[in-house]
């Protein structure tokens, strides 16, 4: 009885093996600088808003928020995300009373957030992802929580 054949023209085992480890290896070469550049980014952000803030107004915070999210070198979803924290940074750098006293925090929908982008010229394209729209929304959270806000740090 013969034995049967087996195919031995494609690839070898070890070549494809090797090929998807200098894959793994570059990728995870490639996140890791990815990762330290935002972290760097997000820590020298944060201490020029903590700076900013000593001397901003809230109308001026959120111009700085907005403008550092237009120019942000992290990646997307950590500069949408980092909104909050960065404004908070920036809204922390002097007492906010006159402006938590200006809103109204009687309704947990703040839905104004959407007016007052549209008034300050920056209206929402998608009411869901919206950087503005978080902005404010921060500003809500960080009046309804004593001016503390209820981001973590990054």
């Amino acid at each position: 009885m013969s034995s049967p054949e087996v195919e031995t023209s494609g690839p070898s085992l070890r070549l494809v093996l090797g090929v998807m480890s200098v894959v793994v290896v570059v990728l995870g070469v490639l996140a890791y600088w990815r990762y330290v550049v935002s972290e760097n980014h997000f820590a020298e952000v944060m201490a020029r808003m903590d700076e900013q803030g000593k001397v901003l107004d809230t109308e001026g915070c959120i111009d700085a928020v907005l403008d550092w999210h237009a120019h942000c070198e992290a990646n997307k979803p950590l500069c949408d995300n980092g909104v909050p924290h960065v404004l908070t940074h920036c809204l922390a750098g002097q007492d906010r009373s006159s402006t938590c006293e200006s809103l109204d925090l009687s309704s947990a929908k703040a839905q104004w957030v959407f007016n007052s982008c549209l008034e300050r010229g920056t209206p929402c394209q998608n009411q869901k992802k919206c950087v503005c729209a978080d902005a404010y929304r921060a500003i809500d959270s960080y009046c309804r929580h004593d001016q503390q806000g209820t981001v973590a740090p990054l």
